[in-house]
C-alpha cells in the first residue's frame, strides 16, 4: 500500500504523464507481491513480504533508468 501510495503522489505522476497506474487488489491467500507491466511487454515482479517500500521504489527506478538508457542509445544509433 505504501508503494502504491508513493506512485500515486502528484509529484511522481508529473514526471511521466504517460505512466498509468492501476491496482488489482486480490485477497486470494497468495504471498503479497507487485507485478509491473510495461508497454514494451517487460514485466517486473516483486514479492512485497521480503522488500521494503524503498527497496521496491529503487528496483522500479533502476528498471526505468535502464529502459531510458536503452532508448537513448537506440535513438543515437538511428540519427548519425
Amino acid at each position: 500500500r505504501k508503494f502504491l501510495g508513493c506512485l500515486h503522489h502528484k509529484k511522481i505522476q508529473a514526471t511521466n504523464r504517460n505512466c498509468e497506474v492501476t491496482a488489482d487488489v486480490r485477497h486470494d491467500g497468495n504471498e503479497n507481491g507487485i507485478c509491473i507491466l510495461c508497454t514494451d511487454g517487460d514485466r517486473l515482479i516483486m514479492k512485497g513480504a521480503n522488500l521494503t517500500t524503498l527497496e521496491m521504489l529503487t528496483a522500479l527506478g533502476s528498471r526505468c533508468n535502464a529502459k531510458d538508457l536503452k532508448e537513448e542509445q537506440k535513438s543515437k544509433k538511428k540519427s548519425p
